[in-house]
This record gives structure tokens, sequence and C-alpha cells, in this order.
């Protein structure tokens, strides 16, 4: 099934053979490596727009930063527009629709870490590793989002984003909450991902890791205020090894030890392996951990070994995490169930791995 999408243009290959003009929407990190792809591939870009709040009189790469209207005024709505930045916020979503209703929209997906674009090359030498996984996959749904995932990044399409699902939701329907008491949390953030999975599965205990020392204070203050359960805050990032590495400290989720944001100071951070924290037992791990999720399980085979928890692992830092983190798990774990969700956001970050063993599922 997913093979058949090799019949197609990729998003890249269409870009090629477009003769209306092309608008960039955004500004940061995003937009730069959108324009590098695009000179790269000689797509013209005719210039780039912002929301009327940073338009501010400003230019991004030699161009301009306009408005919508000011350009819909000059090339009228016969325009391609390719989105390039990220957003969970409801607000913003809604205007990327109002867009996409009146405009041809893309949402081009670049790296976040390494340089492997999901172009027809990519799929073509990755194709039985896509469709291996897809068959990995326990439930219909999972199956569903990772296939609408795979058409994502080669179409650019936004109509493949709409199979999401809450936090909460996501771990109240996959895992038995009786189940689960200690939680081991890495890329904590602020301690929004904690507060979900409380809600969803009330553990005894949650130990966050966040490296990041600007958000790590304010990790540390939702770790006083919360009441429903022991929240231990880390100063750490999860690794293959204990060590101290140079992070791209932004105090957002555009932080990372390679330096995800080239915008964002750095800071010295200590990185270490889950399995030097002598915890034999966690009930539910959660990697989120800016594209080093392999080493981070390295680091705690000890912890797996003896834990046999339930994982939820990001799987959209790298390009290949999608389908080889999930094969690289399910072949080292029996008796487990594996499924695939997303929560609300634009573009299609935020995708997760569940490997939950049996005993412990819904």
């Amino acid at each position: 099934m997913l093979r058949d999408l090799l019949n197609e243009k990729c998003i890249w290959e269409k870009l090629q053979d477009e003769s209306r003009p092309i608008f960039l929407y955004g500004t940061g990190n995003g937009a730069d490596k959108i324009l590098d792809v695009c000179e790269s591939h000689s797509i013209k870009i005719c210039g780039v727009f912002a929301s009327s709040t940073f338009v501010r009189n400003r230019m991004f790469r030699n161009m301009p930063v306009r408005s919508l209207d000011d350009i819909i005024a000059e090339f009228g709505n016969h325009i391609v527009v390719l989105l390039a930045f990220g957003t969970t916020l409801p607000d913003v979503i809604e205007n990327i629709n109002k867009i996409a209703a009146n405009h041809t929209l893309y949402i081009p997906e670049v790296p976040l870490y390494g340089n492997d674009l999901f172009d027809r090359s990519y799929m073509e030498n990755h194709i039985d590793e896509i469709e291996k996984c897809y068959d990995v996959l326990t439930d219909e749904i999972s199956k569903l989002v990772f296939s609408n995932m795979i058409k994502f990044r080669y179409t650019a399409d936004p109509k493949f984003l709409n199979e999401v699902q809450t936090p909460v939701d996501m771990y109240s329907s996959l895992i038995d909450r009786n189940k689960v008491s200690k939680v081991l949390d890495c890329g904590a953030y602020k301690g929004d991902s904690a507060c979900d999975i409380i809600e969803a599965l009330s553990p005894d205990e949650i130990v966050c890791f966040e490296p990041d020392p600007k958000t790590f204070i304010k990790l540390s203050n939702y770790a006083s205020e919360e009441k429903r359960c022991q929240v231990i805050p880390m100063n750490y990032a999860a690794g293959d090894e204990c060590k101290t590495v140079e992070f791209s400290s932004s105090g957002s989720r555009g932080s990372g030890a390679e330096g995800k944001n080239k915008r964002a100071k750095t800071a010295e951070i200590t990185i270490k392996t889950i399995d030097s924290l002598n915890i034999s037992t966690f009930d539910l791990i959660k990697l989120d951990v800016e594209g080093d999720e392999v080493a981070a399980l390295k680091g705690a085979a000890e912890t797996l070994r003896n834990s046999r928890p339930a994982l939820s692992i990001s799987v959209y830092h790298r390009t290949a995490d999608v389908f080889k983190l999930p094969l690289l798990i399910s072949e080292h774990y029996q008796d487990y169930n594996f499924h695939m969700r997303r929560v609300p956001c634009i573009p299609a970050w935020d995708i997760s791995f569940l490997a939950i063993p049996k005993e412990k599922a819904r």
C-alpha cells in the first residue's frame, strides 16, 4: 500500500514543476532549512510572510517579511504557501486551516536533526523497512497513524495530520493505570508531560529528566506545586554514557545537544544513563530526548531488563525514527503490544511509539 506512493511525485518534485508563485510562511529555523532545500532543488521562492504581529519591517534571507494580505494584493489568491514553523496552539492551527482553504498549502517536512530528507530517493531506499514497520503495529489506529505520517512526509499534504489523540487519552486508553506506580519522564520540559501522565495513570512517583537549565527552573516549580503525586526533577539529559556536553539552551522545545536551534545560546549540561540511577523498577519510561532516543535506550539496557516497563518513545526527531525505532524495539521485546499515536500538532511532530507489555495493557 505505502509502496504505491512512489507512483506519485513527492513534494519537492511537485514544487519543481510548480508554475504559480511560491511563498514561505514563517521566518525561523524551519524556514532556513526549507529555503536551503528549495535552493538545492532549484525551487524559486518568491517571498516570505509572517503573521501580522511579526512583520515589523524586517528582512529574512534578503527578502522583506510581508503580510499575507500584502502578497494577495500583488499576486492574487492563486499562490502556493509553504508553512515553515510548528505549533500546537489551536488559534494558530485555525488560522493555518483558513489559509489552506483559500490557497494551496504544503507543510514540507525537513529534518529536525541530521540531513536525511524524506524525498523519493529516501523512500525508495527504505520502503522495505517502512512496510515492515507497518506490519509490526498491533492495532488499526496505529497503522493509520503510521501510514498517514509516511504519506505526509512524502506529499506535505496537511490532510494527513488529522488522526490525533490527546496525551491523556493516549495513555489511559492503552495502559492499565492499576499497573503503574513509578514513572521515568525523560525530556520532561516544564512538566506538561508529567501532568498528562498523572491525569491518565495516577502514578505514585515520577522521576523527571530535563537538561535545559532555563526549563528546569520551571519544571522544579511545577514539581513543588504538584500535589497528586511525587515529582522528582533532575537536571540531566538521558544518554548512553555519563558525561557533560554543550547544549543549545533556548528554554523551549528547540533545545538540544546538537544545536537544533542555531540562534540559541549554549550551556554545559550533564548526561546520565538511566541505569546509573540504580532504580531497578519503572512501570513506564517516556523518552522525548531530541533525537537521542537510541542512546537513551542503550543507557537503560539493565533497567529495561529488570523492569519490563511500558515505553513511550518519540519517533519524529530524526527522519528514520518513525520506522527504525519501532523496528529496533520490536526486535528485542516479546509479549508486547506496539502502538503509534500522535497528539494535535502542526507539522507531524509529537509522534509516539508505545511498546506495552501485554500484562500492563488495557
